[in-house]
């Protein structure tokens, strides 16, 4: 293969993977490549990985990319406003903006997605040309139906490579809403419950109360801002919860670890008439709950969100804020050699690891 070929880490079945190599692709005046600077190794790929959410394989991984122009065909320069070199986040889902559900502007549940495969790094095989469909490696191929957007200068990547899991957040909370000096529960100290509970501040939440363990993720949890970390391996975290709130609960509670128990837990910590979020995914497992008490009886207004459409936006603005030190959550890089070390690392939680990421010029 010719000097040009790109590098690219292929997951080829359930709980492999490799390195190959793919022909830089011949870009039309609608497409953009994306030189990738760096990647977030998500729950997501960890589930993706072992097959958990069907067969995509062989697929390049990773939706949480963040990176530069490195070519751009004229009709995209104008269509986004972009120009080679410029910092750049491309939203992980393309929609097909044609289908009833990208019309109504919910292109997280685009048809096409279902029917094809339109989220890079999850569900496009890389058998599919022009292959890099996917954020571990050192170019993604960008067709003219995403969505692209203009990243600030002067702030690290290591903040940046945040944008497409605080979008995620962001999205809920847009969807909840928070009301000014509304208190949430956040259930997960993971990444995505550390940058909802950002992103619930950001808005306009009064107090913020954070569920979890792991004594290194609860400290990053108060340095962006919790009022109070709850270690629910160490305390009663029903009983402190309602101390916290005189007994009713929180107004808000955003279930992010995506474990059957805690999907159950959630619901206790709610006021009645309050309202439970959920983010998290089980890996589609299967969560029972006894609605009269847990939710009807006590008028909890249950919802989900799903990706981070409409969303961007919102957290690429709270990150050129700088008003929380979002880069602390990247405690560890790897080289794109070095993926599966970066893999195991994210999904076990040794090493204290929060965010994990892959540097494909490392």
């Amino acid at each position: 293969m010719s000097e040009a070929a790109v590098r690219a880490v292929v997951a080829t079945r359930p709980g492999h993977l490799e390195m190959q190599r793919f022909p830089r692709p011949a870009l039309g005046a609608g497409d953009m490549l994306l030189r990738v600077e760096l990647c977030g190794i998500c729950g997501s790929d960890v589930h993706l990985y072992h097959g958990h959410w069907g067969n995509p394989f062989p697929v390049i991984l990773g939706h949480e990319y963040i990176g530069s122009v490195a070519e751009i065909g004229e009709e995209a320069a104008r269509r986004h406003g972009v120009a080679e070199g410029h910092r750049v986040a491309v939203e992980m889902i393309s929609p097909c903006h044609h289908c009833f559900w990208c019309r109504r502007g919910l292109y997280n549940l685009c048809e096409e997605d279902l029917l094809e495969g339109r989220q890079f790094g999850c569900n496009i095989p890389c058998t599919r040309p022009p292959h890099l469909w996917g954020g571990w490696a050192e170019y993604l191929y960008v067709p003219a139906e995403s969505l692209v957007h203009r990243l600030p200068d002067g702030l690290p990547w290591e903040a940046w490579v945040l944008t497409e899991p605080l979008a995620v957040a962001v999205r809920a909370v847009n969807l909840t809403p928070v009301n000014i000096g509304d208190t949430a529960v956040v259930v997960g100290s993971g990444p995505i419950g550390l940058l909802t509970m950002v992103a619930a501040r950001a808005a306009g939440a009064g107090r913020i109360i954070l569920v979890g363990t792991r004594a290194k993720r609860l400290a990053l949890g108060r340095e962006l801002g919790a009022d109070q970390c709850i270690d629910f391996r160490e305390e009663d975290a029903l009983a402190r919860v309602r101390a916290l709130t005189q007994g009713r609960g929180a107004d808000l509670v955003f279930e992010t670890a995506g474990t059957i128990d805690s999907q159950v837990e959630a619901s206790a910590y709610a006021r009645r008439g309050g309202t439970l979020t959920f983010i998290g995914l089980t890996g589609n497992k299967p969560v029972t709950f006894y609605t009269d008490q847990q939710l009807v009886q006590r008028e909890i207004r249950l919802q989900t969100s799903f990706l981070s459409a409409w969303a961007y936006q919102g957290a690429i603005s709270i990150i050129a804020s700088r008003r929380f030190p979002l880069e602390k959550l990247v405690t560890h890089r790897f080289p794109l050699e070095r993926a599966e070390e970066g893999l195991s690392l994210s999904e076990n939680g040794k090493d204290e690891a929060i965010k994990v990421v892959l540097a494909p010029w490392d």
